[in-house]
């Protein structure tokens, strides 16, 4: 009975570690996520991920190990998205942001060369 008691405490305890982790890393902040891989599913970490608002500054950013870019707090409204990366085609997309966390994912294709 001790054994399954203690199970149960470290269950518990473990959920509610998680649950403040979880809090802690949003924090009830906006954000953009840009999500970048290739055509087989691999991160894209070279990703070159552009994000232009109808009004405000341009930003760049370079995506990370696991071909993503997260931007916090974005003004609501309309945006641009453009990812490069040597060897692919370049995408964009329009995206809107209003009051909730956005997530865009891209899926390259490998470049065609020029014959």
């Amino acid at each position: 009975m001790k054994m399954r008691t203690k199970r149960i405490i470290h269950v518990i305890f473990a959920l509610v570690l998680c649950g403040s982790f979880g809090l802690a890393q949003n924090g009830g902040e906006k954000w953009l996520l840009v999500e970048v891989r290739d055509a087989s599913g691999e991160p894209l970490k070279r990703a070159c991920v552009t994000v232009v608002p109808k009004e405000g500054e341009i930003v760049f950013r370079n995506a990370d190990s696991r071909g993503r870019v997260k931007l916090k707090k974005p003004a609501a409204g309309s945006y641009r998205v453009v990812v490069k990366v040597d060897g692919y085609e370049a995408q964009k997309r329009e995206v809107t942001i209003g009051s909730e966390n956005e997530t865009v994912a891209f899926t390259l294709a490998a470049a065609r060369e020029n014959r």
